[in-house]
């Protein structure tokens, strides 16, 4: 929790700091390609987070491998975290940079889970339908999850609208579960 509210600050500081438009993309997308590669790397993560490694080599490093391959904002960023050993909040940082941006630009994201593909017609028609339980624009992604047997589940934001039928199954067996029988076992040929 603690790690959240300094990817908070660390974030805001970040998009004000930003001087226009251009700047506030272009560092979105390199703090997820950050995040994404933090993610998937564990050598990444095992270089940033060795105490071995003295942070002022860290972060020569980190200048001569990127400099010319990332904004003078996101180098100044990786190599402050890195001093200040906060480098372990970087995928908090970009989700929370994200989610600022996003809200700034208007927009909010949703995830539709079907069971399997869905025609073009129907994915539209699901975001006519998303888009009306907001008052931003709706960016969605669809996810095929054969798990869930069939229906559609739709994440927005932080709203779940679960209508599912593996949901559904689960609803009907705790219902099952925690129904009163009888105490008195019904006799033949009464119904």
């Amino acid at each position: 929790m603690f790690a959240k509210l300094i990817a908070d600050r660390y974030a805001q500081a970040i998009l004000q700091s930003c001087p226009d438009l251009e700047t506030i993309e272009t560092l979105n997308n390199e703090l997820v390609l950050m995040r994404d590669t933090w993610n998937k790397s564990p050598e990444t993560r095992e270089f940033f987070m060795n105490p071995k490694i003295p942070p002022k080599i860290k972060a020569r490093i980190i200048s001569d491998a990127l400099e010319k391959r990332i904004s003078s904002y996101m180098l100044n960023l990786l190599i402050l975290l890195i001093e200040k050993n906060r480098q372990d909040i970087l995928p908090d940082i970009a989700d929370r940079y994200t989610e600022l941006t996003d809200r700034a630009r208007g927009v909010e994201h949703a995830e539709i889970v079907v069971a399997r593909p869905i025609p073009e017609d129907l994915e539209g028609r699901l975001l006519k339908a998303v888009q009306r339980f907001s008052t931003r624009d709706v960016e969605i992604a669809l996810r095929i999850d054969p798990s869930i047997y069939g229906g559609v589940k739709i994440r927005l934001g932080d709203r779940v609208i679960d209508g599912s039928l593996r949901w559904r199954f689960e609803a009907l067996r705790r219902a099952m579960l925690t129904a009163r029988l009888p105490k008195k076992p019904l006799e033949e040929g009464t119904a």
